[in-house]
């Protein structure tokens, strides 16, 4: 389980602020389709299929999650995808390239790029810390100073060197990165715990991070509506912590994740920063801007899922204050990368896009 390691964010992930694009991608073979975009086996439905990020160079983009970080295409759809357009509200000639990976072995936390025929600004462009809106991607390495050296020599710029921070007696190694198009990168390596890892020696992506202003509405949402897992749970307050962060007096961290207790990859970290002044940046993730957008699940059963977000919302208790930021859609049956099949649209109480396919 990923859940022990979690703490670290209280001293890296929560540092965070602007991004831009600093390096150059490397070298790598031009994608190709290999196999299905869905596992032979049944998806699990707790842990997210894909990230969807949207990028101004498909080519450069490549290079990097599949030539250097060695993830597998699933599939390459180069041209337009006039259903998966409507889904996202954008003119179906919009959408001009797509790419499916996910890291050998492992049949969910993918991550899905897209171009769009006119990119538009990144997402976190200017962002602060706290700033409310789809953060970074993790990803897991093996030997953390020779990825660090290897991607240094090719021309990134990390924020820091590689931090060592332990938390009751797990010992986690991590640097950030800013990576292209916006997209926050955080590699770590939990020592003593390898995790599954392309043969370049990169695993993409255990979860993702998201920022949250009520993160007891998110969990609400998170486990009544999909059903996840609430995997960890931490809180982090005092002058410690507000003077490491940055943070006024009396704030503090509220950092939750949620996916499948059994399984490492497909996570989603919401990270609250208690007493902080946060801009909502959630309408900026939106096509065709550039960067960290929304997940995708597939589910066995979309009608299942929102017959439990109707009720979810027609919950007067208190416990369930986690009104969605936007109605649900359902877009029926539709003819996308992810072939002919049912889709939804879910948006969690903070603004977080959802995209349900049925499986």
């Amino acid at each position: 389980m990923r859940t022990a390691r979690t703490p670290r964010r209280l001293w890296l992930s929560c540092l965070v602020t602007g991004l831009g694009l600093v390096g150059c991608a490397g070298g790598g073979p031009r994608a190709t389709q290999e196999s299905s975009p869905v596992p032979s086996t049944a998806p699990n439905p707790k842990a997210y299929a894909y990230a969807v990020i949207s990028v101004a160079d498909m080519d450069q983009a490549l290079a990097l999650w599949s030539g250097r970080f060695g993830m597998r295409v699933a599939v390459r759809r180069e041209g337009s995808d006039p259903g998966l357009a409507a889904v996202w509200g954008v003119d179906a000639r919009e959408i001009v390239d797509q790419a499916l990976l996910l890291t050998p072995g492992m049949a969910q936390g993918g991550i899905h790029l897209v171009r769009f025929r006119v990119p538009g600004p990144a997402v976190r462009e200017g962002a602060a810390a706290t700033d409310l809106v789809p953060k970074s991607v993790d990803i897991a390495v093996r030997d953390l100073p020779a990825r660090h050296a290897e991607l240094e020599a090719a021309g990134y710029r990390f924020r820091s060197g590689i931090g060592r921070f332990e938390t009751d007696g797990v010992v986690v190694h991590e640097v950030h990165l800013p990576g292209p198009d916006g997209v926050n990168l955080v590699f770590l390596e939990q020592q003593g715990k390898p995790e599954p890892v392309s043969p370049e020696g990169y695993g993409v992506a255990p979860q993702i991070v998201a920022i949250s202003p009520d993160n007891r509405r998110e969990k609400a949402f998170f486990e009544r509506v999909l059903g996840l897992d609430e995997t960890s749970y931490h809180r982090f307050a005092g002058p410690e912590v507000e003077r490491t962060i940055g943070l006024p007096a009396g704030a503090g961290l509220d950092i939750r994740i949620f996916g499948d207790a059994g399984y490492d990859y497909g996570r989603l970290e919401i990270v609250q920063y208690e007493g902080a002044k946060s801009a909502d940046l959630y309408p900026r993730a939106r096509p065709p801007a550039r960067g960290l957008l929304s997940v995708t699940f597939f589910v066995p059963d979309v009608g299942a899922v929102l017959a439990r977000a109707a009720a979810l919302a027609t919950d007067t208790t208190a416990a369930a204050g986690a009104t969605m930021r936007a109605p649900p859609v359902d877009h029926g049956v539709v003819d996308t990368v992810f072939g002919t099949t049912r889709m939804a649209t879910l948006t969690s109480p903070a603004g977080l896009r959802i995209d349900l396919v049925q499986r």
